[in-house]
């Protein structure tokens, strides 16, 4: 008994690990964001833009529907890093919208599917439906992740992340 106890707290451990990561870039409604990273935001039927940072480029598509707004695009992460680290171990990209004064109304999550321990495709597609929020007038995103390299060398890692809001 006690090592079904000791296994069940390990599984417990681990789970509370992994939701930690998940939330470390969710940011709580009325952060503020950085004013370099807001992206102007209109309620037209399509926005199409690039984000660029130095881990990768985004480009993408909002388009307006009856309840929401669809989300696509192609994710490319830098050369750089794949080169040296090929295996995606984790990744996570969110977009906020964001009201006037630059505080966070509410976080959505448009990551692409990828294969989780598998090499890093060229692009990743995203496809998403997600919620709208009247009086947003930006759209901010944010991501962590984590590559890792290949055999033998898969303790090797590397940890990339953007998180645009003001610390609190």
């Amino acid at each position: 008994m006690d090592k079904i106890m000791k296994l069940w707290s390990l599984i417990a451990l681990c789970c509370f690990l992994l939701v930690g990561c998940a939330r470390f870039i969710v940011p709580e409604a009325g952060t503020i964001s950085h004013v370099d990273s807001r992206i102007a935001y209109s309620d037209e039927d399509k926005q199409d833009g690039v984000f660029t940072t130095k881990d990768m480029i985004l480009e993408y598509s909002l388009i307006q529907e009856e309840n929401g707004a669809r989300f696509t695009g192609e994710l490319v992460f830098d050369r750089s890093l794949t080169d040296s680290y090929p295996v995606l171990k984790t990744f996570f990209l969110k977009m906020s919208w964001v009201d006037n004064n630059g505080a966070v109304l509410m976080t959505s999550d448009v990551t692409p599917f990828f294969s989780h321990l598998a090499g890093v495709p060229n692009k990743l597609k995203i496809d998403k439906k997600i919620e709208t929020v009247s009086g947003s007038k930006y759209i901010i995103f944010n991501y962590f992740g984590v590559f890792r390299g290949q055999k033998p060398d898969v303790s090797d890692e590397w940890s990339i992340f953007y998180f645009p809001f003001e610390r609190s």
